[in-house]
């Protein structure tokens, strides 16, 4: 393309190309990965279909009876890495999708819900079979996607920091915000 052609293309079309210029393989890992193995291109409600992967790791771990600290260290190690790879793949996202949030990006939702998950005083029947650790993965899975769904102050403001970090932040506040509501509920003696 010469000078005076590329100066002609709108700057959407030179966004796209770039994206896309990158090839289908090189590209192709980064989809994967920032939409969560895929789980971001499922519709409708791509962010709920997201927070369904790690859901099912914390359910698992639940029904493998892998006790606190060490269920809340998996979950803080994989928040950490998805938190990491949502602010360095979210610029390449961007352009790709062609949008400041991507809906079908969703390793924040990952990041989010494990923080939801770390140290929760669960009770001994959450551990005691499938059933009951399902209830419990289900029960988190609830409140984190309508704390991020409602955006409680100050995950609307959060939303608007630039590039990955307003796409990560909001999600690890409504993650905060979960889990502290957890920590009490789950502390009120049930009589």
């Amino acid at each position: 393309m010469s000078m005076q052609e590329k100066q002609n293309v709108p700057a959407e079309a030179t966004a796209a190309h770039n994206a896309m210029s990158s090839g289908p393989k090189r590209s192709s890992w980064r989809k994967w990965v920032i939409t969560g193995g895929g789980l971001g291109l499922l519709k409708p409600a791509p962010g709920s279909w997201g927070t369904l992967g790690p859901a099912i790791v914390f359910w698992i771990l639940l029904w493998a009876r892998v006790a606190d600290p060490w269920r809340s260290m998996v979950c803080l190690f994989g928040a950490m890495i998805a938190g990491i790879l949502t602010v360095q793949l979210s610029p390449w996202a961007i352009r790709y999708f062609g949008r400041e949030d991507p809906g079908p990006v969703v390793l924040d939702e990952y990041c989010g819900y494990w923080i939801a998950c770390l140290f929760l005083p669960l009770p001994r029947i959450a551990l005691s079979n499938l059933w009951h650790a399902w209830l419990a993965s289900a029960a988190v899975y609830i409140l984190f996607r309508l704390f991020d769904t409602l955006k409680v102050p100050p995950c609307r403001q959060l939303e608007h920091l630039p590039a990955g970090w307003g796409i990560l932040l909001d999600d690890i506040a409504a993650g905060i915000q979960v889990n502290v509501l957890l920590q009490v509920a789950l502390r009120i003696p049930h009589y």
